[in-house]
């Protein structure tokens, strides 16, 4: 797909032997160019306030007392971050799911529709007793929280690539290196997470259900705080890149607006300001 402002071109090119209207190929390109505003928009905000949860979390995660929650004060406040981060993230994905007829972007975006809306259920699991949807521990704590933080590595690098193409279309040529430098960090810290979770799991018999090691000894309590760095220094950068990506969209389409007045500053004859053109222009004009 080609988005860039300065390519002269508003819409994609088309095959030579098919006619294509401009105007109703721009309509369309404005429209998928308001889905990615929004979409990435609703990302990068969830996500902001993912990052702000996270690293509040880090930071009192060896301090006596009550946690975030405790600290604010604020009532079913990990019910309401949850339940904003999930559904945000997952509208931004449907916002930003097939809009462009392209076989990769398509692929990409439904594989991430896929882990936001297993994240969505997931998380409706972990708090259904509290929705009032089930009486009772669902369980297996240990294997949906280890599935819900493999699917975010995953996350991360499908969003982190989407936000740079859209990006790098629309004239920030940087946003592929950011992008290429965060999933490298996303992989990293992905496999310190893989190591952390092979040493932190039971794995005497029975096996199944998964079950932690109830205590931290030094080479898991390094793997612990080496992966919560990385996962808070990954997401923000997703963050960024996702935000990034709805400001350039919010841009090109300022650009289109002002083109399409300039390109409207004629007067129709049903205008009071066409009989003005037309005595002005009179002497300098035929007879």
């Amino acid at each position: 797909m080609n988005l860039n402002a300065n390519s002269g071109q508003d819409f994609p090119e088309w095959p030579a032997d098919q006619w294509v209207d401009p105007l109703e190929e721009r309509a369309k390109l404005r429209i998928r160019l308001q889905r990615f505003r929004i979409g990435f928009g609703l990302i990068g905000l969830s996500l902001a306030l993912l990052s702000l949860h996270t690293i509040g979390e880090l930071l009192l995660a060896f301090r006596r007392g009550p946690g975030l929650a405790g600290q604010l004060g604020i009532p079913h406040f990990e019910l309401i971050t949850g339940a904003i981060i999930s559904l945000g993230a997952l509208l931004g994905t449907l916002m930003i799911c097939g809009p462009w007829p392209d076989a990769n972007w398509q692929k990409r975006s439904g594989i991430l529709l896929m882990f936001n809306l297993t994240d969505a259920i997931i998380w409706t699991m972990d708090n259904a007793s509290v929705l009032g949807l089930y009486d009772g521990k669902i369980g297996h704590e240990w294997f949906l929280n280890s599935l819900t933080r493999v699917m975010a590595w995953s996350e991360f690098a499908l969003t982190v690539s989407l936000a740079a193409d859209i990006a790098s279309q629309l004239g920030q040529p940087k946003a592929t290196e950011m992008s290429r430098s965060a999933r490298s960090l996303t992989t990293t810290g992905a496999m310190v997470w893989f190591m952390f979770f092979i040493s932190f799991t039971d794995w005497s018999t029975p096996i199944w259900p998964l079950r932690r090691v109830p205590f931290l000894n030094p080479g898991t309590l390094m793997l612990y705080l080496s992966w919560h760095v990385l996962f808070v220094i990954v997401l923000v950068q997703v963050t960024i890149m996702s935000l990034l990506a709805a400001r350039c969209c919010v841009n090109r389409l300022r650009e289109m607006a002002l083109a399409d007045r300039a390109n409207d500053m004629m007067p129709s004859r049903s205008e009071d300001g066409w009989e003005d053109m037309i005595r002005k222009s009179g002497p300098q004009g035929g007879p």
